[in-house]
């Protein structure tokens, strides 16, 4: 007994390294932290190592097994394992890719996962998430050294001495105001640093939007506020007697945070965004979010930004939220935080906190994809009028509202008035116009030559969007996906033809899953056409994987048709037979939407191809339909028909 608790607290007090049995556990890098509970031959249970914080979920560790095989890791509850199981490099921390969620299951005691070693003596690194360090920020501004934009400087040495970094993009001038961006705070919420990089790297490049923005920003950001917390692997989050996010105001307890509220007073600082990551996994914690205090000016301001997020989002990943606390409620002011305190210094326009999600569950969010969003913010912060406060809803033209008003009314007349809908683009197409506007004008008329079957000049206005650098990713992404559509629907295009544009528009970097899919739409139609069903199966398979869940069946069912094009009987009935085990557990119960109308007909449909159905879950499926109130007569009545039919039989 004495020897077991010894052996116990050794591996508890050890951060460097442990090693019992057949696997070995270290934490001795930049940014390790595990504390291992035990090991039993090739079961690893570790826990975070608090270091005097509060509970919360970062761990980082290297292993090495013995011999190949698998080794199983595993965590008390509450789950310290995200949506996309851990993160894993297998070259020393210097490049990431999540494991994925299928090698993780939820136990009695909390959650594992499990990893098969490949070879004897093999050292791969876990993470939580996909770890950002100083060296990933000093290779980042290796790449940026010779930029003329960019200036680095010290902001502020911590209480153990190390240089906090301060980066200036832009120089300061008549008309030119000050932005602050910081980012980890908390020194555990890395992903917030990819998005950060993104941003900066945006910021100082050469693009149409960079280029605007630093003639009328000057921009100052400290990319890690917590430095030495981020290099000890510590969590940083609820630090013992409080974070740096709880230090703002008359008695800094970091010289850093002191630093940063003297560079804002300096530097007249009116706009601040801080990144950070929230909790692990659940509900708004896998979303984009913003908190802060919702002072009127500042809501306002910032849901004008966040409705340019929508056009310049990396467009498979959701738009912000906006979770701002309401100003009005009791105790809603809390200068201690970064948002807080920027908000309620004099003349602030916009004061905010990012949360950045680690991951998501679909797509997974990875650094490229992070960096991306990055880059889509500040793209989107030169398109916001910014409005001080006392000067609320006076953007005009320039606001997002009149924009998407423009694009609204032409989607509601193109169908009906087409005449009318080509008349309201006429003033944008000028060379003169806004470029914002011009493009969109391109990009509806092209949505018009398309249903006009002009499909030349719709291929032309569709390109044009694409080469404009003044579009914005939301246009691009259409742009490509009608491309897809015009290729595909004219009837001079070759099998050849529509293979290129699916190529192309699947290269375009980070398209909404719907776009893709609707891509695959366009090609297995043209497909069917052409009487190409395999190609269509083909396709269609593909659309499955990127389709919204209340589409499914209804591929499925498609899927059965061509199959049944191609004389092939039990292939259908297998492809109807998914379109069941795909809509039953959905129904249950039957949602009282347009979505829920489709997937009881969709059910019906499959239900009805099968020939060994039984009359009675026929007749049952028939009445889901009936009783639903979104479905249209029209299709009731082909359901009351077919049922009339069945019961002949």
């Amino acid at each position: 007994m004495v020897s077991r608790l010894l052996f116990t607290i050794i591996l508890l007090v050890s951060r460097s390294q442990v090693m019992a049995g057949d696997v070995t556990i270290g934490t001795d890098f930049p940014g390790g932290n595990a504390l291992v509970e035990r090991i039993d031959g090739v079961n690893v249970r570790l826990a975070p190592d608090l270091r005097g914080g509060k509970p919360w979920f970062y761990w980082c560790f290297d292993a090495e097994s013995a011999k190949p095989g698998r080794v199983t890791f595993s965590f008390a509850k509450p789950s310290m394992i995200g949506v996309q199981g851990p993160a894993v490099s297998m070259d020393g921390g210097r490049s990431w890719r999540w494991l994925g969620d299928e090698h993780v299951e939820s136990t009695k005691e909390g959650s594992q996962f499990s990893y098969e070693f490949r070879e004897a003596r093999q050292r791969v690194r876990f993470a939580v998430a996909i770890p950002y360090l100083q060296n990933d920020l000093d290779d980042f501004m290796a790449k940026q050294v010779a930029n003329p934009h960019l200036t680095k400087s010290e902001l502020a040495k911590t209480r153990k001495g190390t240089t906090v970094d301060l980066l200036r993009i832009g120089k300061p001038g008549p008309g030119v105001q000050s932005m602050m961006v910081t980012a980890r705070h908390h020194a555990c919420e890395s992903m917030a640093s990819y998005v950060l990089e993104g941003f900066l790297a945006e910021a100082m490049s050469d693009s149409v939007a960079a280029r605007a923005f630093r003639e009328r920003y000057v921009l100052y950001a400290v990319p890690i506020v917590d430095k030495d917390g981020v290099q000890a692997g510590d969590q940083g989050k609820n630090r013992s007697p409080h974070d740096h996010n709880r230090d703002y105001g008359a008695e800094p307890l970091y010289p850093e945070i002191r630093a940063i509220q003297d560079l804002a007073d300096e530097k007249d600082i009116r706009f601040a965004i801080d990144f950070h990551c929230p909790a692990l996994r659940g509900d708004i914690h896998e979303a984009f979010h913003f908190l802060g205090l919702g002072l009127p000016h500042v809501r306002e301001n910032l849901q004008e930004w966040i409705s340019w997020i929508k056009e310049e989002r990396p467009q498979e990943v959701m738009a912000p939220l906006d979770f701002l606390v309401d100003s009005k409620k009791p105790n809603a002011v809390d200068r201690r935080i970064n948002s807080h305190y920027m908000a309620t210094r004099p003349r602030a326009i916009l004061a905010a906190t990012l949360e950045v999600p680690y991951t998501q569950v679909k797509p997974a969010l990875d650094p490229a994809m992070a960096r991306a969003y990055g880059a889509g913010l500040l793209r989107a912060w030169v398109r916001t009028m910014f409005i001080p406060q006392g000067h609320e809803g006076q953007r005009g033209e320039a606001g997002y509202a009149k924009f998407q008003q423009f694009r609204t009314e032409f989607l509601k007349t193109y169908r009906s008035q087409p005449k009318v809908a080509e008349a309201m683009t006429k003033a944008y197409l000028q060379a003169d116009s806004q470029p914002l506007y011009r493009v969109e004008s391109k990009l509806l008329l092209a949505t018009l030559r398309l249903r006009e079957t002009q499909f030349a000049e719709a291929r032309s206005l569709s390109e044009a969007v694409v080469r404009d650098a003044n579009a914005t990713a939301q246009q691009r992404a259409a742009a490509m996906v009608l491309q897809v559509q015009v290729i595909s629907s004219d009837p001079q295009s070759t099998s050849t033809d529509v293979d290129a544009a699916l190529e192309a528009a699947l290269r375009f970097p980070h398209a909404a899953l719907d776009q893709r899919a609707r891509c695959y739409e366009a090609v297995a139609e043209f497909d069917r056409k052409h009487h190409q069903f395999r190609r269509a199966i083909e396709a269609t398979h593909k659309q499955i994987q990127l389709a919204a869940s209340y589409e499914v069946g209804k591929l499925w069912n498609q899927i059965a048709t061509d199959h049944d094009e191609l004389k092939q009987p039990a292939l259908a009935l297998k492809a109807r037979q998914e379109a069941v085990q795909w809509l039953r557990p959905r129904l249950t119960p039957v949602p009282v939407s347009v979505f829920g109308g489709m997937m009881v007909t969709d059910l019906f449909e499959a239900l009805q191809g099968i020939p060994d159905t039984p009359r009675t879950d026929l007749r049952a499926a028939g009445q889901m339909v009936l009783d639903h109130k979104v479905v249209s007569e029209a299709k009731k009545e082909q359901i009351r028909k077919a049922l009339a039919a069945a019961e002949k039989k």
